[in-house]
């Protein structure tokens, strides 16, 4: 039963990744660690990611805008061996609980602002260096230590003036190179498992049959719902995880 809950996992979750740019991370990281109750789960999850952004970002890395990839591609390098740091210090729980409150509190954000611009004049983040690179910093931090880099950006992004399309491609973009040094990083100093390597191949044809499903649907998905996806995928996510603690 947990084989197969891991295979549907997957494709929903790629299939959300491959429609939004981001996704794949939250819902498998706390969907992996439920049902694996260890730590390998972010390495899974690091892997699986790896694999499908590398064939995505071959589609859209042309719709990214490269100096704001660039601001923060450096960001994330400071934050990448903070969070291979915390990945090797935390257990299972604390490493639980730390998705669950950073997932909940960018949903909170979210639609704090949201509701903020319901009766005001819509107002859009500044995309400077030093924001950008705070938000690569978080980004690289959280994909190094729970293998989910997209969240931060994308939390970020949504506020910025930004199309669907630019963001998307942002996202996948910056999440390739995360998830490349993260393996690397988690090989090197952590260590990776045989038996983690072997888990990732077994479901590796779910996350291709997810991928062609999610380029599919992306095309009707417009700016609106694209952002009420994201804010749904961040509060489910984060509840759940609270809620199997």
């Amino acid at each position: 039963m947990s084989i197969l809950l891991l295979l549907f996992v997957t494709f929903i979750a790629a299939s959300l990744q491959a429609a939004t740019g981001f996704g794949f991370g939250i819902v498998a990281v706390s969907a992996f660690l439920i049902l694996l109750q260890s730590t390998a789960a972010v390495q899974i999850v690091i892997i699986l990611t790896l694999a499908m952004s590398v064939i995505h970002w071959f589609k859209v890395r042309s719709l990214a805008p490269k100096l704001l990839v660039k601001q923060l591609i450096i960001g994330c390098f400071i934050g990448y061996p903070i969070g291979v740091v915390l990945f090797y210090l935390a257990d299972i729980d604390t490493l639980k609980l730390a998705v669950a409150i950073l997932i909940l509190l960018m949903a909170a954000q979210n639609l704090v602002e949201r509701f903020r611009n319901r009766n005001d004049e819509t107002s859009f983040l500044p995309m400077n260096q030093k924001l950008c690179a705070f938000v690569g910093t978080i980004s690289g931090t959280m994909a190094s230590a729970l293998a989910m880099p997209g969240p931060a950006v994308v939390s970020y992004l949504t506020q910025c003036e930004l199309d669907k399309n630019a963001i998307r491609a942002t996202v996948i973009t910056t999440s390739t190179v995360s998830y490349s040094v993260s393996l690397i990083l988690q090989f090197s100093f952590v260590g990776i498992e045989s038996q983690t390597w072997e888990s990732s191949l077994m479901l590796l044809p779910m996350v291709f049959a997810g991928l062609f499903f999610g380029e599919y649907i992306s095309k009707f998905i417009n700016p609106k719902l694209f952002k009420n996806i994201t804010l749904f995928v961040l509060v489910a996510s984060g509840v759940n995880i609270l809620a199997t603690l």
